[in-house]
């Protein structure tokens, strides 16, 4: 479009609501092309997108042939709803029960949906219709989005859905959270404790959790295996025990990999390396290489013959959209046919032995946790007694605590961007990884780079305040 630069930007401060920042502290950045793994931006920035755009753009920018299956949907059907049936539609539902799940028959039906939040709604929906029951559990420091039952599950304090005054007297507005969402007492999370039979500490909590809101009162339980916003990967046992529990107690597990799925941990679903199979996955992001906006919630045989004998009165003006549709396909062919989930396995491994060297080099670096195209580093104040610059890391609350003197997230990704790499940052402790999968050996090596130094100025930060 033919506007001057200057126009978007005022346009853009005058009439946009912006997530993070307040009016004082937006800058505005204008996004001009992308192509590949690769992102540029009008002040000049020629960047490698390990950012992703929140993890979304598996196949990276412009893939030509989901490009192209857009440019013949445009020129098709403009919208049919969901009452009637598109070509794009069943081929969608036909690769994720099928195709997906290569191995395993226990997916049934999809219900495409326009957003992640949207997944997850439907899969609350489909789990409270099921059971008959009205209670969904979640875990400490989730992320499962915006809308309102989404929201209600999500519980990182620093974006869960919060309003946040600047300056002294600053409050926190929160909507009110949809009635039925409990959480669990304890996060999941990498280093989670384990009890003298085995189990996980988060997981005996959370079934104490379930038993005392009454089993009966509880749908399912939600979760994620990759934690892609508060960055960090599910202990191994972790899905086996979910599913254990949720089987002992007869209530559903909600697989929710928006993030996690669709390949980035070099499986086509995170469960998948587990052994074991949830009741409903939710996905998103990749599913369309963010072509487009679309979601999907997938339904076990069980739910779906449950369905089948009677009437879901639901209904989304645009589930199944030709267009979203047709991205899902030309997304998940592609995938099935170049073989991209064995690629992101095989590069993701030598991937993650990069980071593990830049660790043993680098005293800031705390953990690195991850696999396949998706990673985090955990960044430490003082290597020798593991003190965090955030003392309360993923717990940081903007309104309780004070502002971070430094957040070694913000610095790294920053130092980064200067190197010409995109990061993204959320945990103030943590810097979050998730290339395209389209990433050559040679541009991840233009990363790794980046973060060599990056981690050598913070380590030099670290080395001044101790001194």
């Amino acid at each position: 479009m033919g506007y001057r630069l200057e126009t978007v930007e005022e346009w853009d401060r005058m009439f946009t609501v912006h997530p993070g920042v307040s009016a004082e502290e937006y800058r505005p950045r204008v996004a001009v092309r992308a192509e590949g793994a690769w992102i540029d931006f009008s002040d000049g920035a020629h960047l490698l997108d390990l950012h992703s755009q929140y993890a979304c753009t598996g196949l990276g920018h412009g893939n030509d042939r989901v490009r192209r299956a857009l440019h013949e949907a445009v020129d098709g059907l403009d919208h049919a709803s969901e009452l009637f049936v598109n070509k794009a539609r069943a081929r969608a539902c036909k690769l994720l029960v099928d195709d997906t799940m290569a191995g395993s028959d226990w997916a049934g039906s999809v219900r495409l949906t326009n957003s992640g939040s949207e997944a997850v709604e439907a899969a609350f929906l489909f789990a409270r219709l099921y059971t008959g029951r009205p209670t969904i559990v979640t875990r400490q420091l989730a992320f499962h989005g915006w809308t309102s039952g989404a929201a209600a599950a999500t519980t990182i304090p620093s974006i869960s859905n919060s309003y946040t005054t600047q300056g002294p007297g600053a409050y926190t507005r929160r909507p009110v959270p949809q009635s039925g969402v409990h959480v669990a007492p304890v996060s999941m999370s990498a280093d989670d404790e384990r009890t003298s039979d085995g189990r996980l500490r988060s997981i005996v909590e959370t079934e104490r959790l379930i038993r005392s809101i009454g089993v009966e009162n509880v749908a399912a339980y939600v979760t994620e295996l990759w934690c892609g916003a508060a960055g960090y990967i599910a202990p191994d046992e972790y899905a086996a025990q979910v599913r254990d529990m949720t089987d002992r107690l007869g209530i559903l597990w909600i697989d929710d990999e928006v993030i996690a799925g669709m390949g980035r941990t070099g499986k086509w679903w995170a469960f998948q390396h587990h052994g074991v199979e949830p009741d409903i996955v939710c996905a998103a992001k990749g599913l369309t290489s963010a072509a487009v906006p679309g979601g999907a919630a997938i339904l076990s045989r069980e739910l779906t013959s449950f369905f089948q004998r009677g009437r879901v009165s639901s209904y989304s003006t645009f589930s199944g959209h030709p267009l979203t549709a047709a991205a899902v396909v030309a997304t998940l062919e592609t995938m099935l046919e170049e073989r991209t989930v064995e690629r992101i396995a095989e590069v993701g491994a030598w991937f993650g032995e990069q980071l593990g060297q830049l660790s043993e080099r680098h005293p800031c670096v705390g953990r690195v946790q991850g696999k396949g195209l998706a990673w985090a580093l955990d960044l430490v104040k003082d290597a020798a007694t593991g003190e965090l610059w955030v003392p309360h890391d993923r717990w940081w609350s903007p309104t309780v605590d004070p502002e971070p003197e430094l957040r070694p997230g913000l610095l790294v990704a920053e130092e980064c961007e200067r190197h010409g790499v995109l990061l993204l940052n959320f945990a103030p402790n943590t810097v979050t990884i998730n290339p395209p999968f389209v990433a050559t050996r040679e541009e991840l090596e233009i990363a790794v780079d980046a973060l060599d130094q990056a981690l050598t100025r913070l380590d030099e930060v670290n080395a001044s305040a101790s001194a």
